[in-house]
């Protein structure tokens, strides 16, 4: 997410990969579930990878102080893909997965089976629109690196024309798993976490004049974001209609409802009307969510906390 900003805000500037004036996020989300981590307000014009090794270093002390055995994935585009930070994933032993930026080296090791795959789409391409082919190079090492690493080259052959994208990685395994299943779960998340937030909670409204006030404007939607997964989650199971909804569609059914509010010395009363057509569905929700939070109620009464909740900054 690449907020637009307008008139002086500041630390505002000009990217020319993306064409606008902006400020450039740094947003971390947990791969299974979309859950925020954390999110860094940038300066517009700094690179991708701009403070993204000491956000994992303190994302990860985090994560390991809670949970001692966890295994951590690092999944990013190649914007991360920097040496900083593949060698503090070797030295913290993490797995791995960015995208690569082709360059020439790697277009020549990987001629040869564009070649092959070529001739197969001359004579078979019919059978199927689409063909692709994946390989590893084991040995790869760029100039700027301290050891080879390996690099999954995905060789694809459309109507449009080839197509060769890379990943770095130190995963083992099928190259094809490896970038179906790992890197291309990119589209998931994070992208669509970014995509509700900025257009489900107006994510990308920075207007304030001041760098920490658009810093704190930020950290607020992520937190916004933050229940809105929690939310879905406590609902999941009695109202799977809702398990996937995005924030829009929770908006226009649950949310966003005129009410008749009433108060009293101890209670708030909200009256729908009886026609409202989603009232059954709302029950059912407010009945799920109630019953999760009482639960996580009970169970953390009993229990000291050891490790502070991370901070959105």
């Amino acid at each position: 997410m690449s907020p637009n900003t307008h008139g002086q805000q500041v630390l505002s500037g000009y990217h020319g990969y993306f064409g606008q004036h902006q400020y450039f996020p740094l947003l971390v989300y947990d791969g299974v579930t979309g859950f925020p981590l954390g999110a860094w307000l940038r300066p517009g014009t700094v690179h991708a990878s701009c403070g993204s090794v000491g956000t994992l270093r303190e994302l990860v002390a985090k994560l390991r102080q809670a949970f001692p055995d966890v295994c951590i994935l690092v999944r990013g585009d190649n914007g991360f893909a920097v040496p900083e930070m593949y060698e503090f994933c070797e030295s913290e032993d993490l797995w791995y997965v960015f995208g690569y930026a082709s360059n020439e080296v790697l277009k020549a090791r990987s001629a040869a089976w564009l070649s092959d795959l070529e001739t197969y789409y001359h004579w078979y391409g019919y059978r199927d629109p689409h063909v692709q082919h994946f390989e590893a190079i084991d040995d790869y090492q760029a100039e700027s690196w301290s050891q080879p690493r390996r690099i999954i080259a995905k060789i694809e052959i459309n109507p449009q024309g080839s197509n060769r994208r890379f990943v770095v990685t130190n995963l083992p395994g099928n190259p094809r798993s490896i970038y179906r299943h790992v890197y291309v779960k990119r589209g998931d998340i994070p992208e669509s976490p970014i995509g509700e937030l900025k257009k489900g909670l107006q994510g990308d409204r920075l207007s304030s004049h001041h760098f920490r006030a658009n810093a704190m404007k930020l950290a607020e939607h992520m937190l916004a974001y933050a229940l809105v997964v929690l939310y879905r989650e406590a609902v999941a199971t009695a109202v799977p209609e809702l398990a996937k909804a995005e924030v829009s569609t929770l908006r226009s059914l649950l949310w966003k409802v005129g009410a008749l509010v009433v108060t009293s010395a101890r209670r708030i009363w909200f009256h729908f009307s009886q026609t409202w057509p989603f009232g059954n569905l709302w029950r059912r929700a407010h009945e799920a969510a109630t019953a999760v939070a009482e639960q996580l109620r009970q169970r953390w009464s009993t229990v000291t906390p050891t490790v502070e909740p991370p901070l959105l900054m």
